[in-house]
């Protein structure tokens, strides 16, 4: 194969350099491969992994900041993705010998000892050259960002890389001795500038996956205040974030779109069990009170999640009926029989979403029905529409055996149905079992 013209090996090098992190490991990924060495695509590859090795010692010397420069909401601190590339490339411009030098010391055994001194170093460089505005590399940063707070972030790195190692322990089991330790990094960052507190928080908790964890830490800090006083504190802005975020999953909950299908059924039981975790997170985290800021707000946040999980649950049955229709008046449905399937079309694929839909989110709230108030409506949903499966699955069975009252065909289509929606309101072992009866009635009417 022939190699790359230079002109768009340069255009390669281009992209490469201006891909994004996670397009770039799909990239190695691609050439990891034998082809990936051979002709051509070599000088790719070559190219790629050039590019990965950079980017691992930027990420390293830059760690305290790197995941600001991504998507966040609109109030939270963050900076476009290329800053972190120019941020970078005028750090190199502006101090190659330590570049250099954190160059070397980017192996296990030197990031096993802690961090070198010279990544400090290095944040403080370009936090310093974003104050004077005195090269181009920095002075390119200017029209793109806010260089005034990424340089504040860059003089808090220090501590926020001393508090990394600690920070998964600060937020799964607080204890005396950790929040002193979290009061003591609180304080060093107030002694670089007064109202460093939030800006603190905020790079801690980019470093979380659930950012909105951050609570437990505040809560150290501040000694579990109660809501006023944190509502009208300076990080007040933290716990209206959550209770925010509160808010808007509520919403989705009360109005996704069934129509989407089961992925649309499980984000709106996520949002469920998100609600749930941050609601006991400011309970844990924040002294209450019943008509206090946030304690009134929390108590109608409960109440209005119970009431919109129960509205889309209660729908079930009808989504059901829907999905299975059927039709009245019949000796096979028994006497709690409601009819028998109605086997004259097709399933429709619509009413099959909806109602997957549906049962996704009563199954994926399980984790979190009984603490948010709506288990007992949940548990009595479910057996409803058990009872009316197992109903139907019995109907249908006999139509599959005999053929008396419909069609044999659709019939197994409906059984294949009603398995699958036994596989979410059950398990899928019952649903597994239900498939063989069907398997077994088609044979024995063969």
């Amino acid at each position: 194969m022939a190699g790359i013209a230079a002109n768009k090996l340069l255009m390669v090098r281009m992209l490469v350099e201006t891909a994004p992190d996670a397009a770039l490991r799909s990239l190695e990924l691609a050439l990891s491969g034998p082809a990936g060495g051979q002709g051509a695509l070599a000088a790719v590859r070559r190219l790629v992994e050039d590019e990965t090795a950079a980017r691992y010692i930027r990420n390293c010397v830059l760690a305290p900041i790197v995941p600001l420069f991504a998507a966040r909401d609109a109030d939270q601190t963050s900076f476009p993705p290329r800053a972190l590339g120019l941020l970078w490339a005028a750090l190199k411009a502006e101090a190659p010998r330590q570049v250099e030098e954190a160059a070397a010391r980017c192996n296990p055994w030197d990031l096993e000892q802690g961090p070198p001194d010279v990544f400090n170093a290095l944040c403080k460089i370009a936090a310093e050259g974003l104050r004077a505005q005195a090269t181009p590399g920095f002075t390119a940063l200017a029209p793109i960002c806010d260089t005034d707070t990424l340089a504040s972030c860059l003089e808090l790195s220090a501590i926020v890389r001393a508090a990394l190692p600690k920070l998964s322990e600060w937020v799964s089991r607080m204890s005396e001795e950790r929040a002193s330790s979290a009061r003591l990094a609180y304080k060093d960052a107030c002694a670089i500038r007064p109202d460093a507190g939030p800006l603190l928080f905020e790079m801690l908790a980019a470093h979380l996956p659930d950012d909105w964890r951050i609570l437990r830490v505040i809560s150290a800090v501040m000694d579990r205040p109660g809501d006023r006083f944190w509502a009208a504190s300076e990080v007040g802005l933290f716990g209206e974030r959550v209770l925010a975020d509160i808010e808007k999953n509520i919403d989705f909950v009360r109005g996704f779109d069934a129509d989407k299908g089961e992925a649309e059924g499980r984000k709106a039981a996520l949002a469920a069990q998100k609600v749930a975790q941050q609601i006991t997170e400011l309970e844990q985290s924040v002294d209450l009170a019943k008509d206090g800021p946030w304690g009134r707000r929390l108590a109608k946040h409960k109440q209005a999640v119970a009431q919109a999980a129960e509205a889309r649950m209660n729908a079930a049955e009808k989504e059901l009926l829907a999905a299975l229709p059927l039709r009245p008046i019949s000796m096979l449905g028994g006497k709690g029989g409601k009819g028998v399937p109605l086997l004259t079309a097709e399933p429709d694929e619509r009413l099959n979403r909806r109602m997957t839909a549906v049962l996704a989110f009563l199954a994926d709230t399980r984790p979190c029905a009984a603490q948010s108030g709506y288990g007992s409506s949940r548990a009595k949903v479910l057996e409803k529409l058990n009872a009316r499966l197992d109903h139907y699955i019995e109907d249908i069975l006999h139509v599959v055996r005999t053929g008396e009252g419909g069609d044999q065909v659709i019939a197994q289509r409906y059984v294949d149905l009603a398995a699958s929606y036994i596989g979410y309101s059950r398990d899928d072992k019952t649903a597994e079992i239900v498939r063989r009866r069907a398997a077994a009635a088609m044979a024995a009417a063969a």
